[in-house]
């Protein structure tokens, strides 16, 4: 067991009320998420690209249920950035932040910051995380890979502005927005969504410091912590000891990273001392792209790939170590200044800082827990952002207007553990499964386009004794007038890859459906694509890499895999040394060969089938 605990609290808090009042709190945190997936104007609100929280007013974050992973572990950052630059809080006040140099995560990303006082004490921040479907980028996308620096890039940039005062809209702050977003009707209702859920949570607050007594609620948050601490102190100490250095490497991203990037980390795990330090200083300077992280997403990803090996016992009913400042205290994220991981320097670009670097940073510290033994770790996650996740833009002449809007129509294969399969709606690491997937139906009422298909991807998946997620196949065009299509394909030529003896998934790739039928492949990694009306956009998603053995997955797995649509009949034969005999097109009649199997796999292999054991 660990040496080191946490430090206890002078004051005790009984469990009961520890318990009621902790989920008092998450239960506030659901509402303001429920109150923006009911009223938000845009499609990227409805499913899910964003997260809300509560922070205490010591700037650490208490509650987020259900947040994506990239936008949630740093919110500390955005308490401490309002404090820093506004020392005159007042009730009443509502600030608006989307600056990637203090503490935001990209400029695509508005948070809101309430702060909430209670007695005349500010006793909590409300938040509410946001992506936006347009933020005056100097082309319509939210994401630009080749943007040299902030200002290629262009985007409207607010640095913890005061957007409300005395409870009413900053007027000032209001009209730049108007005049510099694209669909300044869609920022608008978002903005409302988010800036009500952030008041809805300011009521819920006051009223349950008035319920039990301000003393009682700051003694709950710091109990709270301590107790979250203890818990990532309890994982960790069953850890094995160890260093392990973790690397990957980007897809070449032209024009700044024509040869691609390589990247690691340095990994440091201390059971006696139940500490875990991720170090990101050996990665590159800066590059002229909109590549670069962000410090609050080189430490999120940091996080989120150490959460995900703590929290993946099998046994646990929910999460283990929960996802608060307490937890975070055992976790020790190392960045540097000017790094591509981390603490950017204006006037980098951090255009992408949520995704591809993001995704690649929480996939390999995941990962290179497997080097501590069979039994740790995850495989690679799918990479990439092909078409199904495109910000698209175009003309409506329903309307007689532009739209803009990113996709979330389809979904990307997860990593398999060391215990499980790979989840299949995992979608990127930034989101872990969080997000949701478009209406097809919604969007095409409400924009001038066609989703013709939209299902899995087969034998995508990393083999596996746990095996990886496939990926998707989503199919997309315009109704009648020409459509722009933004996206990126890191891991086309970096694949995720398996771990422990798992197998290579596929990765990304995007093809131009002509009006012949002819299937023209893209190949271009970062993708600027105009769509005609008789064309369609193929996305082929990745897959997540596989864990373990793949002769020792068990054949019935294999053959539910099949049924399933996962796994074809040769890939089970050929990946997994797994022999059917059927009618792939009838799965009723598909059935293990035995005997087969038995020689395909050698007979020191177990085959275990359910039959003839």
């Amino acid at each position: 067991m660990p040496t080191a605990g946490p430090p206890q609290s002078p004051e005790t808090i009984d469990p009961v009320t520890l318990a009621v009042l902790v989920n008092r709190l998450d239960g506030v945190v659901r509402e303001m998420t429920n109150t923006m997936v009911r009223t938000a104007r845009s499609t990227t609100m409805a499913s899910r690209d964003f997260s809300c929280s509560i922070i205490s007013a010591k700037h650490e974050l208490v509650a987020a249920p259900e947040g994506v992973p990239v936008h949630v572990f740093g919110s500390g950052l955005l308490g401490e950035s309002m404090a820093e630059l506004h020392p005159d809080l007042k009730e009443g006040d509502a600030f608006l932040h989307n600056d990637p140099y203090h503490g935001n995560t990209h400029a695509a990303d508005h948070t809101l910051l309430v702060p909430v006082f209670f007695d005349g004490a500010h006793v909590f921040t409300t938040a509410a995380k946001a992506h936006q479907a347009d933020i005056g980028n100097s082309i319509p996308t939210t994401y630009m890979p080749t943007a040299k620096d902030v200002y290629e890039e262009g985007a409207l940039i607010f640095p913890c502005v005061r957007i409300q005062e005395h409870y009413e809209d900053v007027a000032d702050i209001i009209r730049m927005c108007e005049r510099r977003i694209r669909v300044p009707d869609v920022w608008y209702g978002d903005y409302l969504a988010s800036l009500g859920a952030c008041r809805l949570a300011e009521r819920r607050l006051k009223a349950l410091c008035s319920a039990y007594g301000l003393e009682t609620v700051a003694r709950v948050v710091k109990r709270w912590l301590d107790y979250s601490e203890e818990m990532a102190i309890e994982a960790i100490s069953r850890l094995p000891a160890g260093r392990v250095t973790a690397r990957t490497t980007l897809d070449p991203f032209p024009p700044g990273l024509p040869d691609g990037l390589p990247l690691k980390a340095e990994i440091e795990v201390d059971p006696e001392e139940a500490t875990i330090a991720v170090d990101l200083r050996g990665n590159p300077d800066c590059t002229p792209t909109g590549l670069n992280l962000s410090r609050a997403t080189a430490m999120n990803s940091a996080i989120s790939g150490v959460l995900m090996v703590l929290n993946s016992d099998p046994k646990a009913e929910r999460a283990t170590v929960p996802n608060n400042s307490g937890a975070y205290r055992r976790l020790h994220v190392r960045l540097r200044e000017n790094c591509v991981v981390g603490l950017p320097v204006h006037p980098a670009s951090c255009s992408m800082a949520t995704t591809t670097i993001a995704e690649r940073v929480t996939g390999m510290v995941a990962a290179a827990f497997s080097q501590l033994g069979d039994g740790w770790g995850l495989a690679e996650p799918c990479w990439g952002t092909p078409p199904f996740a495109a910000v698209v833009s175009g003309y409506d002449p329903r309307r007689d207007r532009e739209y803009i809007l990113q996709l979330f129509s389809g979904t990307a294969g997860g990593p398999a553990t060391a215990n499980a399969d790979g989840w299949l709606s995992f979608e990127n690491n930034a989101g872990a499964g969080v997000s949701y997937i478009d209406s097809a139906e919604i969007e095409e009422q409400m924009y001038p386009f066609v989703i013709w298909a939209n299902r899995v991807r087969p034998d995508s998946g990393g083999p596996g004794r746990y095996r990886g997620a496939p990926g998707n196949l989503c199919v997309f065009g315009p109704r009648w007038d020409s459509m722009m299509a933004y996206y990126s394909l890191d891991g086309s030529v970096h694949a995720p890859q398996g771990v422990a003896g798992g197998g290579q998934a596929q990765g990304p790739a995007a093809a131009l459906i002509e009006p012949d039928g002819t299937e023209v492949p893209l190949p271009a990694i970062v993708g600027e694509q105009r769509v005609e009306p008789d064309q369609r956009l193929v996305s082929l998603s990745a897959g997540g890499g596989g864990y373990g053995d793949p002769l020792e997955r068990p054949p019935d797995a294999v053959l539910d895999d099949v049924i399933r649509g996962y796994v074809t009949v040769a890939h089970a034969r050929d990946a997994f040394g797994v022999v059917l005999t059927g009618d792939p097109k009838q799965v009723e009649t598909v059935t293990i060969d035995i005997a087969a199997t038995r020689a395909l796999r050698g007979q020191s292999a177990m085959v275990q089938c359910g039959e003839d054991e």
